[in-house]
Parts: C-alpha cells; sequence; structure tokens
C-alpha cells in the first residue's frame, strides 16, 4: 500500500527516501481530505457526523471545503461548508452564514454560533436585529442569539435588556438577562 511504503521510508537511512516519502504522504493526505469534503458534499446522511470530525484535519481540509461551499447547490449544504470553514479558520463562508442572520431563517442558530465562535464582530448588529425581532415565546432562538450575542459584545444592549425582560416564563427570562 502507498501510505505504509512512505511510512516506512520516513525513516530511511538517506535523505532522498525521507524526503520523498514525506512528500507521498502529503499527497495521500490531500487526497484524503478530498474524500471527506466530497462525502461530506454528497453523503447527506453521514454530513453532520463528518462536519463534527473535520477539525481533526486542520488546514488541508480548508481548500476541499472551500470548493465545497462554492460549488453548492443546495442551501443548507452552502450554509453547513460555510460554517465548517469559519470553524477551521477560513473566511470565504462569511457573507453567506451573515445573508441568513435574519429572524424566519431556519439556519439563523446555526449561522450566529458560527459567527460568534469565530469572533466576527460584523455579525453582532444582526444578531442583536434577531433578537429584538424573533418571538419571545421561541426559547431555544433566543438563548442560541443572546449567548451568541454576549461572545461578540461584552454586555447585552439595553434594547436586547429591555425585550428580554417580557419573556415568560421568568426562568428563562432570569438566565437569558443573567
Amino acid at each position: 500500500m502507498e501510505i505504509e511504503r512512505a511510512l516506512d521510508s520516513v525513516g530511511a537511512p538517506d535523505l532522498e527516501s525521507r524526503v520523498r516519502a514525506v512528500e507521498e504522504l502529503a499527497a495521500c493526505s490531500s487526497a484524503i481530505a478530498e474524500r471527506v469534503a466530497s462525502a461530506f458534499a454528497t453523503d447527506e446522511e453521514a454530513r453532520f457526523l463528518i462536519f463534527e470530525r473535520l477539525g481533526r484535519f486542520g488546514s488541508l481540509m480548508v481548500a476541499p471545503m472551500e470548493r465545497v461551499h462554492q460549488e453548492a447547490g443546495d442551501e443548507g449544504l452552502k450554509l453547513m461548508a460555510a460554517s465548517a470553514l469559519t470553524y477551521l479558520g477560513s473566511n470565504v463562508g462569511v457573507p453567506s452564514l451573515m445573508g441568513v442572520l435574519k429572524v424566519g431563517n431556519p439556519h439563523l442558530c446555526m449561522a450566529a454560533t458560527s459567527l460568534s465562535s469565530a469572533d466576527v464582530s460584523e455579525a453582532a448588529d444582526p444578531i442583536e436585529r434577531a433578537l429584538l425581532e424573533c418571538e419571545l415565546s421561541d426559547g431555544e432562538t433566543l438563548v442560541c442569539l443572546v449567548s451568541s450575542l454576549r461572545r461578540l459584545r461584552d454586555s447585552l444592549p439595553e434594547s436586547v435588556r429591555l425585550r428580554l425582560a417580557e419573556v415568560e416564563p421568568a426562568w428563562l427570562r432570569d438566565s437569558l438577562l443573567d
């Protein structure tokens, strides 16, 4: 097998063999990253499980995932690739994620969480707007948006605090305002 031969050659006595082995291993690593990105793009059943593990490949995944993001015809795939890219340190997907920071978009929380985790400061205002517009009965979205906004700002703006003061039940209101 190509990988095993290259791994064995890393310890070869001559420098030329060791360098060639490293180059072969790098090529194998790139091929593996391409296959993982392809599986991410085509295997809907495994997509989230692959997403959770992309970080193990580090920067090797950036270029293949940028291609997935660019070529995606499906909005969900494009946004999930954009989210993965932010976690991998690439800003290529930021505009896609910024575009869904609107109340009613099913990808709002994924985008807010990804952007705030990547410390994308320009996401703070759209997240704040979404907080001011979302239904007070939607506790899951409120929690997501508040935690995202807190990552980006030192404190919640007064307008958000006043809006959250209307949340019922009291335990949820208190947890959002603390």
